[in-house]
């Protein structure tokens, strides 16, 4: 399996789990008790290092599909002043979680690390151009027409066969690229079981020789 570096810290089979501290600062998320308000960023943020985060991930637009949408201006405001503060006080790796190129851009000129998308740069041609020029880590997670839009372990495999084909040809490097299974009601056609078989059949998944990101979250499993 291929190892990949973000920023010093090592991830893949060779390597122990590595866990992932997500900011959210989307107020339209569903789950509230998630989302951090600007003046806990800091507090936040060192509170989870303090716990074990090795990887800060900041996102500020909601994927719920039933959530209000809001525009990339709106998104940006939210995470850009974020990292910049973030960078002020650690120098941990850094995620920026967005599907828009511009924001990704600023977002790795302010010091962020690693790129992570859930549409697996379907939704941003230019998503894929801006990771090889930064020749950065991506998160692709799969998906086809939306973010999550798979269902069961063999459509799951095939999307992610095409991303991680895409990328590439688009000059991401091998080397660079981390899959997400897309755990989680991504679509109104996923269920608990599905994400239960996925887990199941993590192995399957090793055909590609590529670290994985995941999220369990309890809440995914709630009924």
């Amino acid at each position: 399996m291929t190892d990949v570096n973000i920023s010093g810290l090592n991830v893949g089979d060779k390597h122990p789990v590595r866990i992932m501290g997500v900011i959210n600062l989307s107020v339209e998320s569903f789950y509230k008790q998630s989302v951090v308000k600007p003046d806990l960023l800091i507090q936040t943020v060192q509170q989870m290092i303090q716990d074990g985060a090795e990887i800060i991930d900041i996102g500020g637009r909601s994927t719920w599909p039933p959530a209000p949408k809001i525009t990339v201006s709106s998104e940006y405001r939210r995470v850009i002043p974020a990292i910049e503060k973030i960078r002020e006080v650690t120098e941990i790796p850094v995620s920026i979680d967005t599907m828009h190129s511009q924001i990704a851009r600023d977002a790795l000129n302010l010091g962020a690390d690693l790129i992570n998308d859930v549409s697996g740069f379907t939704g941003d041609s230019n998503m894929s151009r801006v990771a090889a020029e930064y020749d950065c880590p991506v998160i692709l997670m799969a998906s086809r027409n939306k973010p999550g839009d798979v269902v069961g372990v063999a459509d799951t495999l095939d999307a992610l066969s095409r991303i991680i084909r895409n990328a590439e040809k688009n000059g991401v490097g091998s080397e660079r690229i981390i899959l997400d299974p897309a755990i989680g009601r991504w679509c109104e056609m996923r269920t608990t079981e599905h994400d239960l078989e996925i887990i199941r059949n993590f192995k399957r998944f090793t055909v590609f020789s590529k670290a994985f990101a995941c999220c369990t979250l309890k809440e995914i499993f709630r009924r």
